[in-house]
C-alpha cells in the first residue's frame, strides 16, 4: 500500500513539475544529428560517388570487352579513370598525361552541387553547413583513397605508376568544395549572408550575375566560331580516321573528342581574345601560327594551320561585343548610378577569373608533345582589357542614349547633385485629360457611383438610440439614458449562489 501511495505521489510530482517548467536538460551537443538528418547526409555523401562509379565501371568493362582486353587489369581501369575525371595528372611508364577531358569534372561537380543544394535546409546554421560540406567531401574522399591503393597494387600488371597523394587529395578538395559553395550559394544565398552578417552591395550582385551572362556569351561564340572552322576543314576528316583499323577505333575516337571538345572550346575562346595556344613549342593565334606537334585527334580538326590571314585580328571585336553588351544590360538594369561603373569592374574581374580556371583545368601536359594549352598570362591581361573596356563603354552608352530596362521611364537624372529625381508624369503634349474624357470609351463603373446625399449622411455626426431591455417597442430618435444596476449577490458558492 506504501509503495502504491509513493509511485502515485510520484507520478502527480511529475506532472506538476512538467506543466509548471519545462526540465532544462543540457543541449545536444554539435556532433548528434536526428536520424532524418543523418540520413540526408549520407546520401549527399554516397549518392554521387555510387552513380559516378557505376558509370565508370560499365564503360571500362565494356571498352575492355569490345577491344578483347583481359579482365585483370579492370580494377586499375576503373581507378584510373576516377583520378582522370578528378583532373589528377596520371603517369603511363614515362609519358605524363595531365591534359585530361573536362566532360567527366563537370558532370561529377554538377552532381555534387545539385545534390548538395537539395539538401540545403531552409534555416540553416553554421553547424549544418559544416556537416553538409563534410558529407560532399566524404564520399569522393573515401573513393580516392581507395583508388590510390589500387592503382599502386597494380603497378606490377599494369605500367601506370600511382600520382603523388598531395595532388590527389588536392584536386579533389578543391573541386568538391567548389562543389558545396555552388549547392549552397544557390540554395540559401540569404541566409548565408545573414550568418556572416555581411551586406552584401547591390553593384557586387549585379556584376556577378553580368559576369555569369557574359562567360556564357563567350563560351557560346567560341563554340560557333569552332564548328565554323569544323565545317571549313572537312578535309582533314578522313586524313584524322585513316589511323583507325576498325569500327571500335573510330569509335573510341570519335567518343574520346567530345569528352574533349569542352577543352577545344576554351582554347577557342582564349584565342578570341588574342591570347595563342601552346601546343609544345608551337602555337597557334590570330597573329601568327608557329610549327608545332599537333595530335591527330578529330577534336582538333578545327584547328587552323598555316600562316595567319590578315582579317584573323577581326574576330577580336568579339569579346569587346560582348563586354559592351554587359556594359549596356548594366547600365540600363542598374538603379545604383554611382555603383554602376563598380559592377561593371566586376563583371570583368569575375569574368576573367573564371576563364582562368577553365584555362587551368583544360590544359597539360600532354607527353611527347609538352604543354598544351592558352597563354594564361596573356589571357588574363586580354580579358580584363576587353570586358572591362567593353563594359565601360556600354555602360556610358546606355547611360547617354538609351531608357533604362524597367522602373525608371518616369525619372530623369541630375548630373550635378548625381541622383534621380521624379519627372513629371509625361509630357503635357503626349497626356493630357481630355484624352480620358470621352465617357463612351470608357464608362463610368455604376458601382463607384456615390449618392451626394449619402456622403453628406455619412459626414454628419451618427445618432445612436437604445431600447430599453425586454421592450418591443422599437428605438424612438430620442437618446435614452440606462443605468445598470448589478445586484450584490450572496455570500456563498459562486456557482449556485447559496
Amino acid at each position: 500500500m506504501s509503495s502504491r501511495n509513493a509511485l502515485v505521489r510520484r507520478t502527480s510530482g511529475s506532472r506538476g513539475g512538467a506543466s509548471a517548467a519545462a526540465p532544462s536538460g543540457p543541449e545536444p551537443a554539435w556532433w548528434s544529428l536526428p536520424p532524418e538528418r543523418a540520413r540526408t547526409l549520407l546520401l549527399v555523401a554516397a549518392r554521387p560517388t555510387i552513380c559516378a562509379l557505376t558509370v565508370m565501371v560499365v564503360v571500362v568493362l565494356l571498352v575492355m570487352l569490345t577491344s578483347g582486353t583481359e579482365l585483370t587489369s579492370a580494377p586499375g581501369a576503373v581507378a584510373a579513370t576516377w583520378l582522370a575525371a578528378h583532373q589528377i595528372p596520371l603517369t603511363v611508364g614515362r609519358t605524363t598525361l595531365g591534359l585530361l577531358p573536362l566532360v567527366p569534372t563537370v558532370v561529377l561537380v554538377w552532381l555534387a552541387a545539385r545534390e548538395c543544394a537539395r539538401a540545403v535546409p531552409d534555416r540553416p546554421t553554421p553547424v549544418d553547413l559544416g556537416w553538409l560540406a563534410a558529407a560532399v567531401l566524404a564520399g569522393p574522399l573515401v573513393v580516392t583513397s581507395v583508388c590510390l591503393a589500387v592503382v599502386g597494387d597494380a603497378a606490377g600488371v599494369t605500367p601506370l605508376e600511382p600520382p603523388g597523394p598531395v595532388t590527389a587529395f588536392g584536386w579533389v578538395l578543391v573541386l568538391y568544395l567548389a562543389a558545396a559553395a555552388a549547392g549552397i550559394c544557390g540554395r540559401a544565398w540569404d541566409s548565408l549572408c545573414a550568418l556572416v552578417s555581411v551586406d552584401v552591395p547591390e553593384w557586387a550582385v549585379l556584376g556577378a550575375r553580368a559576369a555569369r551572362r557574359t562567360v556564357l556569351r563567350l563560351l557560346a561564340c567560341a563554340a560557333m566560331a569552332t564548328v565554323i572552322s569544323f565545317c571549313t576543314h572537312l578535309s582533314r576528316v578522313g586524313e584524322t580516321y585513316r589511323q583507325a583499323h576498325d569500327v571500335t577505333d573510330v569509335l573510341g575516337m570519335t567518343v574520346v573528342s567530345l569528352l574533349y571538345l569542352p577543352n577545344v572550346i576554351v582554347g577557342a575562346a582564349g584565342m578570341l581574345s588574342g591570347a595563342a595556344v601552346q601546343f609544345g613549342a608551337g602555337s597557334v593565334g590570330l597573329f601568327g601560327v608557329s610549327a608545332g606537334q599537333v595530335p591527330p585527334v578529330p577534336a582538333l580538326i578545327p584547328l587552323p594551320t598555316g600562316p595567319a590571314s590578315a582579317w584573323w585580328p577581326v574576330l577580336l571585336l568579339v569579346p569587346l561585343a560582348v563586354g559592351v553588351l554587359g556594359g549596356v544590360e548594366l547600365g540600363r538594369t542598374s538603379d545604383d548610378r554611382p555603383g554602376a561603373p563598380w559592377a561593371t569592374l566586376t563583371c570583368a574581374g569575375l569574368s576573367t577569373f573564371t576563364f582562368l580556371v577553365l584555362a587551368v583545368l583544360s590544359s597539360g601536359q600532354l607527353g611527347a608533345v609538352g604543354w598544351v594549352g592558352p597563354d594564361l598570362l596573356m589571357l588574363v591581361v586580354l580579358m580584363v582589357t576587353w570586358i572591362g573596356f567593353g563594359g565601360f563603354v556600354g555602360m556610358v552608352f546606355a547611360r547617354r542614349f538609351l531608357a533604362p530596362a524597367t522602373g525608371y521611364a518616369d525619372y530623369a537624372y541630375d548630373e550635378d547633385d548625381d541622383y534621380y529625381y521624379e519627372d513629371d508624369y509625361a509630357d503635357d503634349d503626349e497626356y493630357t485629360d481630355d484624352d480620358y474624357a470621352d465617357d463612351d470609351e470608357y464608362p463610368a463603373d455604376p458601382a463607384v457611383e456615390v449618392d451626394a446625399e449619402l456622403v453628406e449622411d455619412i459626414d454628419d455626426e451618427p445618432e445612436v438610440s437604445i431600447a430599453a431591455p425586454g421592450s418591443v417597442t422599437p428605438p424612438t430618435d430620442e437618446i435614452v439614458d440606462a443605468e445598470v444596476v448589478e445586484p450584490d449577490l450572496p455570500e456563498g458558492d459562486g456557482d449556485t449562489g447559496r
